[in-house]
C-alpha cells in the first residue's frame, strides 16, 4: 500500500511532465530490466560487472528508441521516427512468436536461458514504446488510460477472484488465477474504461472504448501469464525486489508491457 501511495503520484507526474521524463523514466526502466533478465537467466547474484553491462544493454536499448521518438517529437524526421517504432513492433512479434514456438519443445531446460533472455528482450523493448507513445497528439491521455486499465484489471481479478474464485485457469503457472477473477477483472476493465474516457476527453465513440478496454484486458492477463511462467521456468517468485511488496520491476510490467504495444498502435489506426 505504501509503494502504491508513492507510485502512482509519481507515474501521473510523470505523465504531466511529458516527453522528456517518460523518455528519462522508459531508459531506467529498461536498464533494470536489463538487470533482472540477467539474474532470472542465471538464477544467482552476479557480479557488479555482469549487472553492469546487463543494465547497460537495457539502457542502450532504450536511448535508441529515444533518440528516434525525439526525432519525430521535435518534427525533425517523422519518418524515422514511424519506421522505428513499426521495427520495434515487428521484433517484439517476431520474439514473442519465437518464444511459443520454442516453447512447444520438449526440452524447455536446455532452452530456458533462450526462453528467458528472448522475454526480457520484449519487455525491453515493449518499454520503449513509452516515448513513441506520449509523442503522438492525446499520447499522455491514451497512456494513462491504458494504464489505469490495466490497474483495473488487476484489482477487478483479484478482489473476485479471492471472493469467488474456484476454478483454476493454469494452475501449473500461476495458481492463484481463477476463470471467476478474470471474468472480474474484465468487468472491472469495462467499467473503467467508460470512466476513464469522459474524464480524459478522449473523444471515441461507446463502442470503441469497449473495445479497447476489453482487448486491454486480455491482453494484460496474458502478459500476467506469460511473466509467471518465466519466473516458473527461472524457479523464483519475484523477477526482483526492488519494489517493497511488489517484486521487481518486472513483475509491475507484465501486463503493461505488451499494452504500450497495442496501445501506440491502436492510437495510430483511430487517429
Amino acid at each position: 500500500m505504501i509503494s502504491a501511495a508513492i507510485g502512482l503520484p509519481a507515474l501521473g507526474l510523470v505523465l504531466f511532465l511529458g516527453f522528456w521524463s517518460v523518455a528519462i523514466v522508459a531508459v531506467i526502466v529498461t536498464a533494470i530490466v536489463g538487470f533482472e533478465t540477467r539474474q532470472l537467466v542465471s538464477g544467482v547474484k552476479q557480479s557488479i560487472k555482469a549487472q553492469f553491462f546487463a543494465m547497460l544493454s537495457g539502457g542502450v536499448v532504450a536511448g535508441a528508441g529515444v533518440f528516434a521518438a525525439m526525432l519525430g517529437y521535435l518534427d525533425i524526421d517523422s519518418v524515422i521516427a514511424d519506421r522505428t517504432a513499426i521495427a520495434i513492433g515487428f521484433v517484439i512479434l517476431i520474439l514473442l512468436v519465437e518464444i511459443v514456438a520454442i516453447a512447444r519443445l520438449r526440452q524447455i531446460d536446455k532452452i530456458r536461458q533462450n526462453l528467458i533472455l528472448s522475454y526480457g528482450a520484449a519487455v525491453a523493448l515493449a518499454v520503449t514504446m513509452l516515448p513513441f507513445v506520449v509523442s503522438l497528439e492525446k499520447g499522455r491521455e491514451i497512456l494513462a488510460f491504458g494504464i489505469l486499465v490495466v490497474f483495473a484489471t488487476d484489482s477487478g481479478a483479484f478482489f473476485f477472484g479471492r471472493t469467488f474464485g474456484n476454478r483454476k485457469i493454469a494452475p501449473k503457472i500461476s495458481p492463484g488465477k481463477t476463470w471467476e477473477g478474470l471474468i472480474g477483472g474484465i468487468v472491472a476493465a469495462l467499467i473503467a474504461s467508460w470512466a476513464l474516457s469522459n474524464l480524459l476527453s478522449l473523444e471515441y465513440s461507446f463502442t470503441k472504448i469497449l473495445s479497447m478496454g476489453l482487448a486491454i484486458a486480455v491482453i494484460g492477463i496474458a502478459g500476467d501469464l506469460g511473466e509467471s511462467w518465466i519466473k516458473r521456468l527461472s524457479g523464483v517468485k519475484d523477477s526482483g525486489s526492488i519494489i517493497p511488496g511488489h517484486g521487481g520491476i518486472m513483475d509491475r510490467l507484465d501486463a503493461l508491457a505488451p499494452n504500450f504495444v497495442f496501445i501506440y498502435f491502436i492510437e495510430r489506426w483511430l487517429a
